[in-house]
């Protein structure tokens, strides 16, 4: 059987976890006897100075290669240039901002306190503070008992003022600077429930930023008749509405139905990598294969790799690895690939059944996959690690993603911070730096990027793993703590975390930082439990997710899906 697996950047050394996954997939099928092309393009790295833009940078040579027994065809590509990236993101950013102001999103209920409204822009850390920016119009919802005063602390770079509004009517003005400053509105009828919003005179697109930017805020509060309290900027209507899939996917659908084709075409190509080369070869040689399979969102060439399959009447499969919680990979384009593939691999039963119920999609789970070799081979040297980066006995808490904000790696930090009131302990974080935002040291030890070998040394040395990722197509690396004996932390509303982790049997899933911080102190203080957690999801990992099961699994999938496909081919003749 022969299959092309088309992808946007593939190498050993890649250490992304869809990077890995297709690597380890592939590998495996091979050794079970499927002849395994892979299509890809000379990508190595990237970064990614905007939301929307990646610029790519060239690792590879163009051309054939053979890369652990497979067969690896290498295609140039492009990056826009940076004038024709601005051009192709302002539209996107425009969009995303409009959205949610024209396609309103549910109602939410919470219990108390507040949570951003519409018109912010995600957390930033800056140093010991976050703050976050708004654009000309911005919300805030309040639920306490009798509200009597509101205020926030905010500059702007270029003079500027504005109005805030509370349930529609106008409380105050207020002037802006460089400075910080503290501005209070005295709310003139106390009431248990308030919507602030604020209106700007004016916005700024800086040099080399997508955004209009109205206002800088660190800090939000509003005063009772008894205490004042701190909404914090990290509390936004987005991860509350995580409670509620339902109705969060059907916003984000909504959204996606509803958005220009054009922009479609805009998002791909800012994304890239652009290789006109690649796309040729699937056109004019799909029909040499017996299935073709397109690698993950949100990359262009995974709904590529559907259409051409379509197109030449092979059979075709998809594999998305989508974090569904996340805006950024609901596309209409997107949508039509896992209602036209005749079969989409999941790494979860929870995004099984969203691509089914949703979309459509022919969904199966094949769950994420431990290389059981590596783990059984590598010398693993956490006395090594705790010695060079200066950890000594003191507990570790361990971090591995990229620093970006839907790994919501701040959460983690502060949850942190709360532990270190009562335990002292370390943070370590291992990942690229997505988002460029500056991490205090003494807040956590970042050390960016690593090789494998650095990686697997610092799970051996952690005492917990935790990652509160808001959205996770699987969550390799909890499964990857769990073979090195750790008890595991994450997200309670992340759905694939969810479904991996058995909460109080091998970690716990937690929702506020706050809860976070108590799992963590329970963990160290009584290691005893965290070998018993460790050990449960060891066993986990072992009976479920190995690659021999995971790719013995795929090939049953693939040869179903080939016959299927032969034999729908032959009844429509």
């Amino acid at each position: 059987m022969k299959v092309l697996h088309v992808t946007y950047r593939f190498g050993r050394e890649i250490i992304g976890g869809a990077e890995r996954y297709l690597f380890q997939l592939s590998t495996h099928l091979a050794k079970k006897g499927i002849d395994i092309t892979l299509a890809t393009t000379t990508a190595k790295d990237f970064r990614e100075p905007t939301r929307w833009n990646a610029f790519w940078n060239q690792g590879y040579e163009p051309g054939e290669e053979s890369v652990s027994g497979l067969r690896v065809l290498r295609f140039p590509f492009k990056n826009l240039p940076k004038w024709m990236a601005a051009l192709y993101g302002i539209p996107l950013q425009k969009r995303f901002e409009r959205e949610e102001w024209e396609l309103k999103p549910p109602s939410l209920i919470w219990e108390q306190g507040g949570v951003l409204g519409r018109g912010w822009s995600f957390e930033e850390i800056m140093g010991t503070f976050i703050q976050r920016w708004m654009g000309l119009n911005s919300e805030i919802h309040i639920n306490d008992k009798e509200i009597r005063e509101v205020g926030f602390t905010a500059k702007s770079p270029w003079k500027n003022g504005g109005e805030i509004f509370c349930n529609h009517e106008k409380i105050g003005e207020f002037d802006l600077n460089k400075d910080w400053r503290y501005h209070s509105f005295p709310i003139k009828i106390p009431a248990d429930s308030l919507l602030i919003e604020i209106k700007l005179k004016r916005t700024k697109r800086p040099w080399k930023e997508l955004r209009s930017l109205g206002m800088a805020v660190s800090e939000f509060a509003y005063k009772t008749a008894d205490r004042t309290e701190k909404i914090p900027l990290t509390r936004h209507y987005i991860h509350e509405m995580y409670r509620e899939k339902e109705k969060l996917f059907g916003w984000l659908e909504q959204r996606a139905r509803a958005r220009p084709r054009k922009l479609e075409r805009n998002f791909d190509l800012c994304r890239g990598p652009v290789s006109p080369q690649l796309l040729r070869y699937l056109d004019d040689h799909a029909r040499e294969y017996d299935l073709i399979l397109g690698h993950n969102f949100p990359f262009p060439c995974a709904a590529e790799a559907v259409r051409a399959g379509k197109k030449a009447g092979v059979a075709t499969a998809l594999l998305p690895l989508a974090h569904l919680e996340d805006d950024y990979y609901h596309w209409n384009h997107y949508y039509e690939a896992l209602a036209n593939a005749d079969i989409t691999f999941s790494l979860s039963d929870y995004a099984r059944d969203v691509f089914r119920e949703r979309f459509g999609a022919n969904a199966h789970t094949l769950g994420g996959g431990i290389d059981l070799e590596e783990f059984e081979t590598a010398g693993f040297h956490g006395a090594a690690f705790r010695e060079k980066f200066g950890l000594g006995k003191m507990p570790v808490i361990l971090f591995v993603g990229r620093k970006s904000h839907p790994k919501r790696y701040d959460a983690l930090i502060r949850a942190v911070r709360i532990v270190n009131r009562t335990l002292p302990c370390r943070l370590a974080m291992i990942g690229p730096d997505a988002n460029k935002q500056p991490v205090n040291p003494e807040d956590a030890l970042y050390l960016g990027q690593q090789d494998r070998q650095t990686i697997l040394d610092a799970y051996d040395a952690c005492d917990v793993f935790a990652m509160l990722s808001s959205s996770e197509s699987f969550g390799m690396v909890f499964t990857e703590a769990w073979m090195r004996g750790k008890p595991v932390i994450g997200y309670k509303h992340c759905g694939a975390v969810a479904s991996l982790i058995d909460d109080g049997k091998n970690g716990y899933l937690c929702d506020r930082e706050e809860e976070a911080a108590q799992r963590i102190i329970q963990i160290l203080n009584n290691p005893n439990l965290g070998r018993s957690l460790g050990e449960e999801g060891r066993k986990k990992t072992l009976e479920r997710f190995t690659w021999d099961k995971i790719s013995e699994k795929a090939k049953d999938l693939y040869e179903k899906t080939r016959g299927n496909a032969k034999r729908k081919m032959k009844n429509e003749k």
